[in-house]
């Protein structure tokens, strides 16, 4: 792989980045909403722990594209592959697990507005 093929999955990258910030301000505007309701505490709980787990993915994410700015970089001024291939196997590995917070996230968003719509 050359030396720019790191920088190519990138926008993917922002891309996710820019879905979980809106799921973050979403998120954040709907505590809000649900603080003014006080038999909601429970709802309220639960949304919490989904925007920690948002917080981490975000992070991740961003962690992830460092690591991938890095390994292109590595690759354009080192000969040796070893950084490279190392430097890409630690960002996918924090993107396949950014990936599955939010895949989480998205399953018991589903649980928690179907419990609330109950309620």
């Amino acid at each position: 792989m050359e030396w720019y093929g790191p920088l190519t999955i990138l926008p993917a990258i922002g891309l996710i980045i820019l879905s979980t910030a809106n799921f973050l301000v979403s998120l954040n505007n709907e505590i809000y909403e649900l603080e003014k309701d006080h038999k909601k505490e429970w709802v309220i709980r639960e949304k919490l722990k989904q925007l920690k787990r948002l917080g981490i993915a975000n992070a991740l994410l961003y962690s992830s594209a460092i690591f991938l700015l890095t390994s292109a970089l590595s690759k354009a001024l080192f000969t040796s592959d070893f950084l490279f291939k190392l430097l890409m196997v630690i960002a996918t590995v924090l993107i396949t697990v950014a990936l599955t917070i939010l895949f989480i996230h998205s399953i018991k968003a589903i649980s928690i507005r179907h419990k609330n719509l109950k309620t």
